[in-house]
C-alpha cells in the first residue's frame, strides 16, 4: 500500500489542479481502486506525476490582470506596466476607490481617458512620476 505523506500529496495535488471528484475517481478506477489509500506505491508514484502534470499546467496558464493587452500593437503599453503603474498607485493612494483615483488623476495630468490607450512611452513616463509621488510620500512619512 502506498504512504500516508503520497496519500497527503495526491491529495494536494487533486485540489492544486483543479481536478473534479468524478475525474479523480476514474483515475483511480483506471488503476483498479476506489480509494488513494488502496494504491501501491508504484501506482501512487503514477498517479502523483499525472496530477503534477496537471498542476504545472493550471499554474502556467494563470490570467494576469491585463493579459488581455498582451497582443496589441507593440508601440501600446504592455501588461506588466500597466499593471506596475498600478501597483504603485496603489500603495500610494489614501483613495477609497483606488482604480478611479488613478484614471481620475491620469485624465487630469497625461489627458488620457484610460489605461488601454496608454503607448510605451507614456507608460514609462507616469511609472517614474508614480515612482516620485511614492517616494516623496514615504519622505513625509518620516
Amino acid at each position: 500500500m502506498c504512504t500516508p505523506s503520497q496519500i497527503k500529496k495526491i491529495h494536494t495535488l487533486k485540489t492544486i489542479s483543479g481536478t473534479d471528484d468524478d475525474l479523480y475517481r476514474d483515475m483511480l478506477a483506471s488503476f483498479g481502486v476506489c480509494s488513494s489509500k488502496q494504491l501501491t506505491v508504484a501506482e501512487a508514484d503514477v498517479l502523483i506525476d499525472i496530477l503534477q502534470d496537471k498542476a504545472n499546467a493550471v499554474k502556467n496558464n494563470v490570467y494576469k490582470k491585463y493579459d488581455e493587452f498582451l497582443n496589441r500593437d507593440e508601440k501600446m503599453a504592455t501588461p506588466a506596466q500597466l499593471r506596475k503603474m498600478e501597483v504603485l498607485w496603489v500603495n500610494m493612494s489614501d483613495a477609497e476607490d483606488k482604480h478611479k483615483a488613478m484614471l481620475e488623476f491620469l485624465y487630469d495630468h497625461f489627458h488620457v481617458w484610460g489605461l488601454r490607450f496608454l503607448t510605451k512611452k507614456r507608460a514609462s513616463q507616469i511609472i517614474a512620476v508614480f515612482e516620485k509621488m511614492q517616494i516623496q510620500k514615504c519622505l513625509k512619512a518620516i
